[in-house]
């Protein structure tokens, strides 16, 4: 396996979603993820984009936000190293939920629609986990809106 492909792989088994997978399908994600550099304050993707796949932040951090038609932003979550975004728009066909932005100098790994979803249909257990992940998330976001009643998330 080439050197790049084995640091992908190394990345790779530090996400929560890849985690306990078997070094085949690590190696399957890692000959497909597609490294890709940012500047800080460099626009990812931004909400309501179609979805091309997910990503992986193997150094640097990113911002994950919403904007308010006023044009205020509302900060979802500072990631970094180890985290993915993105799961849900890759399994349920939509668009970018939220926009990501570069905090400081990043590099993300990305990963394809098609090949992730190919990886769930051949490995089942990898969608259970992102279902935990994202299920998690929504968890923490509903016990957020909870606590700050100004915030209204949509129902429906």
């Amino acid at each position: 396996m080439p050197e790049a492909t084995v640091n992908v792989g190394q990345t790779l088994t530090k996400v929560q979603i890849f985690s306990g997978l078997a070094e085949n399908e690590l190696v399957f994600l890692a000959q497909r993820a597609v490294p890709r550099h940012y500047s800080a304050g460099e626009i990812v993707f931004s909400e309501g984009e179609p979805c091309s796949g997910l990503y992986v932040v193997e150094s640097g951090h990113v911002r994950i936000f919403k904007s308010s038609s006023g044009g205020r932003e509302h900060v979802l979550s500072v990631d970094g190293p180890g985290s993915s975004i993105a799961e849900l728009p890759v399994f349920d066909g939509g668009n970018y939920p939220a926009s990501v932005a570069a905090v400081d100098e990043a590099t993300l790994l990305f990963i394809s629609k098609q090949d992730f979803q190919g990886l769930c249909l051949a490995h089942p257990q990898v969608a259970l986990k992102v279902l935990r992940v994202v299920g998690g998330r929504l968890r923490r976001w509903w016990e957020l809106s909870r606590s700050f009643p100004s915030l209204r998330f949509a129902t429906g």
